[in-house]
């Protein structure tokens, strides 16, 4: 492995991206037939309760606040299987889980799957994707040329949630390149550096941030924002830990101020930090005069629970773990300032960016093209997402689940059964679980009943197993 500093490593990859593909012929002052540019940017286990722009108040996110009242602001949009290497995999292919087969993490993407970087190369576009991969296998695994379907230029690494020493495979590399520093800075500079050169030709840039994933660590300067002491957890997080006897007092202590003092402070640390790298991606932008013809997105693949329900990280049918941020800008065709809560899934985001920049939508995705929608031409929408689970193993979290989620409810079963139903509207926090609850056991029936059907439509008829997942030892 080679080590470079983060100078030497831009030059470096300056070199790839200026060779890398043909690109469009068309120029940046053929205005009329230009095509608009894609920037999409999403972070890992980012969950939209913790952006200014959707409610957090203690969140420290002026770029993408700002962003979002340029643009359009989705309240409601689902990870339909909240765990990294699935999401990845709907992302690219606008296709759910069990049609790929990538069902859990380290499931390398089948090659004869369509991805949504070809269907650009054949619109015409310059293509690039930058940071966590996680598609090529086992996590460690290196990541091989084949892996780089449709990519004229790609700096990634598998999966590694080292934050401070980001490896990266640049193109054909033989081998990996260790780049010291703040991961999502130096994954920026490569960005900013793509635009600059390709700012003259259609382009569809992807980049994939690895915080706010756990470890939970993050650059003093962003920790500094923060009076760690003054952090609230949400109202559904836990006091205290019960298991704790009460004759334990430093134990009991210690387990009630867990998640305020140490996770939360440096989890809010982190997404600050992708929110300053926002604002430089959109300076770029701004700074090349392709702001207006330029589709912007900025989410994540799921959230994390964060001690919300007694639970951490993701893979739970709660809101923290499936409600993820989703902001879009493109001054051209989408008015500003609006905030919608249409029911999205990741399994529509392959068709929408494709139906936005008129490239063809393969006749086998899932996925809902909702380009004339955010454009203000239709009022087409989901009524429900599918949320999905599988366990990987004995060392897996979570468990086998299905769930539906409308604007109004959600509901899961798992392989024993009834799970969850909320209902969102009355009860935002899901402080109160209906699912046993006499009186609403006709709407449980309703959602039942969707979700069977819904399971039919789709050809999904996985069996449910494994063990439930249980709350952490710590006031999760």
């Amino acid at each position: 492995m080679k080590t470079m500093n983060r100078k030497e490593f831009i030059k470096r990859a300056a070199l790839f991206i200026s060779a890398a593909g043909l690109g469009s012929s068309l120029k940046a002052d053929d205005k009329k037939e230009r095509k608009p540019n894609v920037v999409f940017v999403f972070a890992d286990q980012l969950r939209a309760q913790s952006i200014g722009c959707m409610g957090d108040e203690q969140a420290i996110t002026p770029a993408l606040d700002k962003m979002a009242s340029e643009g359009l602001l989705l309240t409601n949009t689902i990870s339909s299987q909240p765990v990294c290497t699935p999401y990845r995999a709907q992302l690219l292919t606008g296709r759910y889980s069990h049609r790929t087969g990538v069902i859990h993490n380290d499931i390398r993407l089948p090659d004869n799957e369509v991805l949504i970087s070809e269907q650009f190369k054949k619109a015409g576009y310059h293509t690039g994707y930058i940071g966590k991969w996680h598609l090529s296998g086992y996590r460690e695994d290196p990541v091989d040329a084949k892996s780089r379907r449709g990519w004229d230029f790609w700096a990634v690494r598998n999966c590694s949630h080292d934050h401070s020493n980001p490896v990266y495979w640049l193109n054909e590399s033989k081998e990996p390149i260790e780049v010291p520093g703040w991961e999502p800075e130096v994954q920026t500079d490569l960005a900013i550096e793509y635009i600059k050169k390709k700012k003259g030709e259609p382009f569809c840039l992807f980049l994939s941030f690895g915080p706010p994933h756990n470890p939970y660590k993050a650059p003093k300067k962003y920790l500094d924002l923060f009076n760690a002491k003054k952090l609230r957890n949400r109202p559904n997080v836990p006091e205290f830990d019960s298991s704790v006897e009460e004759k334990d007092k430093k134990k009991k202590k210690d387990s009630k101020s867990f998640w305020k003092k140490k996770t939360l402070h440096a989890y809010n640390a982190m997404v600050t930090s992708l929110d300053t790298c926002m604002g430089r991606i959109n300076d770029c932008v701004q700074e090349a005069g392709i702001s207006e013809n330029t589709i912007l997105v900025f989410t994540s693949d799921h959230g994390d629970m964060l001690g919300s329900q007694g639970h951490e990280k993701k893979q739970r049918p709660w809101e923290e773990s499936i409600n993820v941020p989703f902001i879009i800008r493109y001054p051209e065709k989408i008015k500003k300032g609006q905030v919608r809560d249409c029911i999205v899934s990741s399994v529509d985001l392959m068709p929408t960016l494709l139906g936005m920049c008129n490239a063809p939508i393969p006749s086998q995705v899932d996925g809902m093209d909702y380009s004339a929608t955010f454009q203000g031409e239709s009022q087409k929408e989901r009524d429900h997402a599918f949320l999905f689970n599988v366990n990987k193993g004995k060392t897996g979290s979570g468990c086998d689940w299905r769930g539906i989620r409308t604007k109004e409810w959600s509901y899961a079963h798992h392989h024993l059964g009834d799970w969850l139903m909320y209902d969102l509207k009355n009860d935002p926090y899901q402080l109160h679980n209906l699912i046993d609850h006499p009186d609403y056991q006709a709407q449980k029936n309703i959602l039942k009943e969707e979700l069977k059907s819904l399971r039919k439509d789709l050809d999904e008829s996985i069996p449910l197993k494994g063990k439930l997942p249980k709350p952490t030892q710590l006031p999760a």
